[in-house]
């Protein structure tokens, strides 16, 4: 066919679209991020997204919080140690309404955020007010004085920060793993789910415009079957941990979803060399960054799988 250029028509980004707004170190995907793990029980779904949100944790430290949603949250000790989620944080009823849950800790974050910056801002003319005995002691006034005195020093002092991000301007970040929830209808049929795996990185908006936004992990094992993921969970999924299934509709399923980005024959092929050992798995991030990132398909989250570009001459022996 033949195209003609239209330089008035350039399509522009606004400001802040950038859906991965999130800077993560090179060797982690980007967030917010929606990201599913499958695989049959005991496969190690709950150990590799665990490992994952413990390599964020080391390197956003405190400054991340994390939700876990499991009906078997109370046996798993270790990863509520080792994630250092605070029992405010769980629930262990997937169907108890979480997702208003998840929607009211993001919008809380987001409050606690701008009520911060707000009092961080006019500490300065406060105390200069306060000084100068210019001060007005109204009802609103009287608010300030009570954030900013301290009784264990008697002072009047800068709002201690809740998150150490505040200092650089920046709002805490956010993740919710969803573990061991299989055949609840949060994950299968639940609308408000649905809504909330479609818009999770808005989650907690700015009037200002920008968001708290959510990561989302989920532990399945089913990919498509009865009792398995919603579509809008499954298309909007933007990282993927896939183990060794005997299910080979469901492998098919799986590798036909991600066709776009690379052909069927290919992905079973990565899929085979990744999955040789027990227990190892496939990651695909359809985010990955090009730049630093050798695949967006890796062996576990340690070893890059590079898939072998076919050049010209050899498609066109395949085809003869």
């Amino acid at each position: 066919m033949r195209t003609e250029y239209e330089k008035q028509a350039i399509i522009k980004l606004p400001k802040g679209s950038n859906p991965f707004a999130v800077e993560t170190p090179d060797h982690l995907p980007k967030m917010h991020q929606l990201c599913v793990a499958n695989g049959k029980r005991g496969s190690g779904k709950s150990v590799a997204i665990t490992n994952l949100l413990r390599m964020y944790k080391e390197h956003f430290k405190d400054d991340i919080r994390i939700i876990l949603v499991s009906p078997t949250a109370g046996s798993n000790h270790t990863l509520l140690t080792d994630l250092n989620i605070k029992s405010e944080d769980v629930f262990e009823e997937p169907d108890d309404d979480v997702p208003a849950k998840l929607n009211r800790i993001a919008n809380d974050e987001r409050d606690s955020f701008i009520e911060r910056k707000h009092l961080n801002e006019y500490y300065n003319e406060f105390i200069k007010g306060l000084k100068s005995g210019n001060f007005d002691r109204s009802e609103i006034q009287n608010e300030y004085m009570l954030q900013y005195y301290n009784p264990l020093t008697n002072q009047f002092e800068r709002p201690t920060p809740k998150y150490s991000c505040y200092l650089k301007g920046k709002p805490p970040l956010l993740a919710c793993f969803i573990d061991d929830a299989q055949g609840s209808k949060l994950l299968s049929t639940n609308k408000k789910m649905m809504s909330l795996a479609l818009r999770h990185r808005h989650l907690g908006q700015f009037k200002t415009g920008g968001a708290i936004g959510m990561s989302l992990f989920i532990s399945t094992q089913t990919f498509r079957s009865v009792g398995g993921l919603c579509k809008p969970v499954r298309n909007n999924c933007t990282s993927l941990i896939l183990f060794k299934t005997k299910d080979i509709s469901e492998l098919k399923q799986i590798s036909e979803a991600f066709s776009g980005e690379i052909e069927i024959e290919k992905f079973m092929e990565l899929y085979k060399e990744a999955t040789t050992v027990d227990h190892d798995f496939l990651f695909v991030d359809l985010h990955h960054k090009k730049d630093v990132q050798s695949s967006a398909f890796r062996k576990n989250f340690d070893t890059y799988l590079i898939p072998d570009e076919k050049s010209e001459e050899t498609d066109l022996k395949n085809t003869n």
